[in-house]
Parts: C-alpha cells; structure tokens; sequence
C-alpha cells in the first residue's frame, strides 16, 4: 500500500544526527540573516537538498514565522525540521531515536516527545524544476537541525536575536491533530470545506507529534476498508494516485504546506508511535476520511 510509516523514516535521523555528533555540528548554509537585520515582511528559507548534503540559503535568523521552500537537487526524501530542549544531549538523542522511534521501546519514545520539538516538514518535490513550500514559527532561540531522513543528510541553522513579525499564508484548509473523547486516544478533525488547492493548514492541539499522510481514495471507501488496508501486507484496491504529507508537527504548534491534489475523497492518516504502547496511531484509529474540493 502507499503509505509511508514515517515512524520508521523518521528513525533514519539516528544516522544523520550521529554524523552531526562526528563532525562538530557545522551549519551546511551560503547565507546569513544577521541578528541585528531589520524586521521582515516574510522571510524564505530555501534547502537545496543534494546527493550528499542539505544546503541552506540562511545560516542565522530571527525567531518567528518562517517559510521554508525545498528543492531536489539530487538529493529526494523526507525534510524534516526540528531542535532539542535544553538539558537534552545529543548522544540521548541519537539512542532514543534508534531504541525508541525505530525499535519501539516505550521508555525511548517518550523521551523523544518530551524533549524533541518538531516543527514539520516535506517531502522534496517529484520533479527538479519543482518545489514544496511550508511555513511554521520557529519560536525560540537557538540550533535548529534540517534532515533528510531518508538520506541520513543534514544542516542545522540559529535562531537568535528579538523575535521578529513576519507574515504567513492565508489557509484555504484545515487539518488538525487532537486528542480524542474525554481526552483518550488521538483523532483528526478537518474543515468542512476544504479547497483542493492551496496551503493547509495543520495544528497539532493532541498531547503527542503528530504528522499527516494525506492518502487519495475511491470515493465508496469507508473507515473499515482503510484499517484493513493498513492492518493488510497486501496491496489495497482503494487507493488511487495522489497525495501528500507533513514531517512531524509537536504539540502547540501549526504548520502551513502548500499542496495541488485532485478533488476527491482522502484520508489523512498518522503513524507516529503511541507513547502508551508504541503502536503507530493509525491502527490504533487515528485517521479520518474527508473530502477535498
């Protein structure tokens, strides 16, 4: 099936932040946005994804909202963005991301939500002339890492200085994480009309990261086909071409992606282990079938 337990992706960042631990953390960027610039109406943070590097158009920044525009230059998989909370070594990093998100214990996911803060991301584009565009605040001050999960690759980037206001996008959908009845499990809730066109937007209001697999659907599909689809090793007859997704969003943030899908019936699906048992939320019910357009 076309899903992409990114759960597993995701663990891939044990070898990426482990070359970083190797090499002294040195920022891969050929820009610099200096602390003391005035504020902007917008700023753009371009990544160069390439066979064996991430390049960044800006190694400094200010604190605040930021659009980040990703291209494949040799170099396709998964960006993701994110930073470490003080008092959380890079060592306890590398091990929890490879015991806990890649090899399910328990004890090792829950310290990655607790001191791993995840600000999204995308995939890079299909075609080279094309690009993927997001937008997110980046909050507080200090080393943000930029991975491409599937090629173990990274940059990091500083955020310092007075936080600056700077525009986002208007959203022309919704999709938003949060916790389920009475404050048990985690379920999606979407916007009643959302365009098939435009920039999502995605906030996570559950107690755990979130991401979203936005999955393209034959219209008669029901929520009992989708879990067996996702239970199945066998390929599913419900999923047609098209679709879209986000890197990992933590709690108490929003996330802004520019997508161009078809209008249909999709499923927006998450697979980020359960802190409770480590089984991905999707087969635990986390998904929801909605219309696009």
């Amino acid at each position: 099936m076309p899903t992409r337990y990114r759960a597993a992706a995701t663990a891939l960042l044990l070898t990426a932040t482990a070359g970083l631990a190797a090499t002294g953390g040195a920022a891969q960027a050929s820009g610099a946005h200096h602390p003391g610039a005035r504020a902007a109406s917008k700023l753009v943070v371009t990544i160069k994804s390439k066979a064996h590097s991430v390049k960044l158009s800006e190694a400094k920044i200010h604190p605040g909202n930021t659009m980040f525009k990703v291209k494949d230059a040799g170099g396709a998989g998964l960006i993701q963005v994110l930073r470490l909370k003080p008092g959380y070594p890079l060592g306890q990093a590398v091990s929890d991301f490879g015991t806990g998100i890649g090899g399910g214990d328990v004890a090792a996911i829950r310290r990655v939500d607790k001191n791993v803060v995840f600000y999204g991301g995308m995939q890079t584009p299909r075609k080279p002339s094309k690009v993927n565009m997001w937008a997110v605040k980046i909050d507080k001050p200090g080393t943000y890492y930029v991975v491409n999960t599937d090629a173990n690759l990274l940059a990091t980037f500083t955020a310092k200085g007075h936080p600056q206001k700077r525009s986002l996008p208007a959203q022309d959908g919704w999709i938003n994480a949060a916790s389920g009845p009475h404050g048990v499990g985690n379920v999606f809730k979407t916007g009643k009309h959302n365009a098939a066109q435009g920039w999502m937007s995605t906030t996570n209001k559950a107690r755990e990261p979130h991401f979203v697999d936005l999955l393209h659907v034959k219209k008669s599909t029901t929520n009992h086909q989708v879990m067996q689809a996702f239970t199945s090793q066998s390929p599913s007859h419900i999923f047609l071409k098209g679709g879209t997704g986000t890197g990992v969003i933590s709690p108490h943030h929003t996330f802004l992606w520019a997508y161009d899908l078809s209008q249909g019936k999709y499923v927006a699906a998450c697979f980020w282990p359960s802190k409770v048992d480590g089984m991905p939320h999707a087969l635990m019910g986390m998904f929801k079938l909605f219309q696009l357009g």
